[in-house]
């Protein structure tokens, strides 16, 4: 099991999470339910910034093994700065997040007295015992290489794969985590909706080269690295829909099991968003009239649209190319009708159950999703007291998209005088969303008109 607990950092007092395989995050604004999702990925995709640093050092590094705890500590500072900005300005914190808590393998960050970052490995890393384990793997790569040999290139290149391989997993196993495809899906997607590809491929260029430039003054804006990183993901999206034409184009490349799988979930996608989307070298579309071909381009279709075809897209070829993934969604329900929101809250899940490793965080202001989500819980549940009621249970709800309790955890961040603290909204008893929060906003409006109505009653007594 794995766990963050968060003590005064941001808007955030108090707060101890279990990162579950789905995990759900609600409360009002600016209670600090984006800065949990940004640690949980901050800590999750460490791995992969810890492997690029390992993996371009120099080959030949024999005082690897004794430098290997700064190859930990630079990065993972340097991510933290990225996500959060400076931390001259901020109040003493203590974050800790489990990678392992049976294991008590956890890294902790806080401040040192000079207000730097002070990240601390716990001795369940065994970081020694580790880098000699890497440095173990890196002396079979050979010092030098005749560049005009090309048996000699080739035999580098595959041992170049061979050892980055086997460097990728050795560090899933120390970080607990099989992923190989992590993405924070930002809000304010319908950003990436209306520019040309050229435009697009563009920035990418101007944005890395401007964070490269401030990576060095330390003077880059909060969220950049995010959001260059789903533009980027954008990008690759939308080149691999463009050689095929759009999604149906693409399922008929598939084989016929995966083509059915896939059928169904494509069903789902084009109810969202109201027709079938298409791309071309004029752009991006959405047929609304099979039958007269009848499109109104992406950059003006409505907001709801444009806010949730990436969600869409990245979930379509998650499945499709069966991904190990972490998904962490900023309000996926925005600008779309709460029928909307319930396909594709589904479609998450459904990528989240699709591998065993796959991990889903969603942050939420909308009680309909907790709704969806506890459904989705029940449906489960139904079936685990009655195996018979399958065919019934999914004519409503697909076994795919169904949520065991063992996997799930919500939270609401609740304001108090220091900050915000974190309390589960799940009942014990039912492993479900407690019905007296799913009510509290129902209550709080009913009750409002109770009393409007019950003023309307007295002025018809006066009168």
């Amino acid at each position: 099991m794995q766990k963050i607990v968060i003590k005064n950092f941001g808007p955030i007092s108090c707060a101890e999470i279990e990162v579950k395989k789905t995990v759900v995050l609600i409360g009002e604004q600016a209670t600090g339910k984006s800065t949990i999702a940004k640690l949980i990925y901050y800590f999750k995709s460490l791995r992969e910034d810890l492997f690029n640093t390992i993996y371009k050092s120099s080959i030949t590094d024999s005082a690897f093994v004794f430098n290997y705890i700064n190859h930990l500590i630079i990065p993972s500072r340097a991510k933290f700065y990225d996500f959060f900005g400076s931390t001259f300005h901020m109040r003493d914190f203590k974050i800790i997040f489990y990678y392992d808590v049976h294991e008590d393998k956890y890294l902790e960050l806080t401040l040192n007295s000079a207000k730097k970052l002070k990240p601390f490995f716990s001795n369940s890393f065994k970081l020694l015992e580790l880098g000699a384990q890497i440095t173990g793997i890196r002396r079979f790569m050979p010092d030098t290489i005749d560049e005009n040999n090309i048996s000699d290139v080739l035999a580098f290149n595959q041992e170049k794969l061979k050892y980055a391989e086997a460097l990728s997993n050795i560090l899933k196993e120390v970080f607990c985590c099989r992923q190989d495809d992590n993405l924070f899906i930002v809000a304010g997607r319908n950003a990436t909706v209306g520019y040309s590809e050229s435009f697009e491929k563009q920035f990418l260029v101007d944005a890395h080269t401007q964070y490269e430039r401030s990576f060095k003054k330390r003077q880059q804006t909060i969220d950049e690295t995010l959001m260059l990183d789903f533009v980027k993901r954008v990008v690759e999206m939308k080149d691999l829909f463009k050689k095929f034409g759009g999604f149906e184009d693409l399922l008929r490349s598939f084989n016929q099991t995966k083509k059915n799988k896939m059928n169904v979930i494509l069903t789902k996608i084009e109810s969202v968003i109201k027709g079938k989307y298409k791309i071309d070298n004029f752009g991006e579309h959405i047929v609304f009239n099979s039958d007269t071909q009848e499109r109104i381009d992406l950059s003006n279709s409505s907001s709801g649209q444009q806010e949730v075809i990436r969600i869409l897209q990245d979930i379509f070829l998650t499945i499709s190319q069966n991904k190990n993934v972490l998904r962490i969604v900023e309000e996926p329900e925005v600008h779309l009708f709460p029928i909307a929101q319930k396909k594709v809250i589904e479609l998450l899940v459904q990528m989240a159950n699709n591998n065993d490793s796959n991990q889903l965080v969603i942050t939420t202001h909308s009680p309909y999703v907790l709704t969806i989500l506890n459904n989705l819980l029940f449906a489960q549940r139904v079936i685990d007291k009655n195996s018979n009621a399958e065919a019934e249970v999914s004519e409503i709800i697909n076994k795919e998209s169904r949520i065991k309790s063992d996997d799930f955890s919500a939270y609401v961040l609740v304001e108090t005088n220091d900050g915000s603290d974190s309390k589960s909204i799940i009942d014990e008893t039912t492993g479900m969303i407690a019905q007296n929060y799913l009510d509290t906003v129902s209550e709080i409006l009913g009750n409002e008109f109770n009393v409007l109505y019950k003023i309307h009653a007295k002025t018809f007594q006066r009168q």
